[in-house]
């Protein structure tokens, strides 16, 4: 039997084929198969079938417009009402007066004198949901071990797309670090500098609107801070991007 093809199918016209297929009675043996017509030629042909005739490439420019416009709508909603994103820190000023060490031995009976100031701005960059902070709790640490743990900041409510700002100030006069020796080494050549590495921790639950869920927070913000004299001006500070540590947990 001899099949003859007047045509080849392009695979994206396949859908919905309408084949339709003859004999020649004038030509036993072989067959005759009628070229088909893709689902959207007679709905968009411009030709008057009873189905689609006033359809143009212009409704179909619209329709489509129409189609991405509820799309991007639907995907703003779930990025507002679906999807929580954690707050974003940065240390925006910081002034240490005074930071003197009385070593001892051991080392870690040590004693240390200070006088820190420090800013930290605190965005929520969710669009929807406003955040609920618990009340801070503020900790100053050098070369990993703490040296004070005095301040706290009180439970506020953070809006969204808004910006928060936590300032906190302390100090001390021979207040015990429990550093280690080499920690007492690198205080000295840090002191020599007049230029010392503190670390600012803040630890708090926060709770975003409409959720039930209460997420631990940590924010670490690692401060270069040149000791001053307050009766100098200080010298400007760097502005330093904070650590954002959350709960791996659901709903945080």
């Amino acid at each position: 039997m001899i099949l003859s093809t007047e045509r080849v199918l392009l695979a994206g016209r396949s859908l919905f084929p309408q084949i339709l297929s003859s004999v020649s009675e004038s030509q036993p043996g072989k067959i005759r198969v009628h070229p088909t017509m893709a689902f959207y030629e007679g709905w968009c042909s411009g030709k008057d079938d009873g189905c689609c005739s006033d359809c143009s490439w212009t409704q179909i420019a619209i329709w489509t417009v129409v189609v991405l416009v509820v799309c991007g709508v639907i995907i703003v909603l779930v990025l507002a009402f679906g999807v929580v994103r954690p707050p974003k820190a940065t240390a925006d000023d910081a002034v240490l007066q005074r930071f003197a060490l009385t070593p001892a031995d051991p080392a870690s009976n040590s004693t240390v004198s200070y006088n820190v100031t420090a800013t930290v701005s605190l965005r929520n960059p969710n669009m929807y949901r406003a955040i609920e902070y618990g009340a801070l709790a503020v900790t100053f640490s050098f070369n990993g071990t703490r040296f004070d743990d005095s301040a706290s900041v009180p439970a506020f409510e953070h809006k969204p797309r808004k910006t928060a700002t936590v300032r906190v100030t302390v100090g001390g006069a021979d207040k015990p670090i429990k550093l280690s020796k080499p920690g007492v080494g690198e205080f000295r050549a840090e002191n020599d500098t007049g230029k010392f590495g503190v670390e600012m921790r803040l630890d708090t639950v926060l709770q975003y609107k409409g959720r039930s869920a209460k997420c631990p927070l940590v924010v670490v913000c690692p401060l270069q801070l040149q000791l001053v004299d307050p009766d100098v001006a200080a010298t400007a500070f760097q502005r330093t991007k904070c650590t954002i540590l959350r709960a791996k947990k659901s709903g945080c």
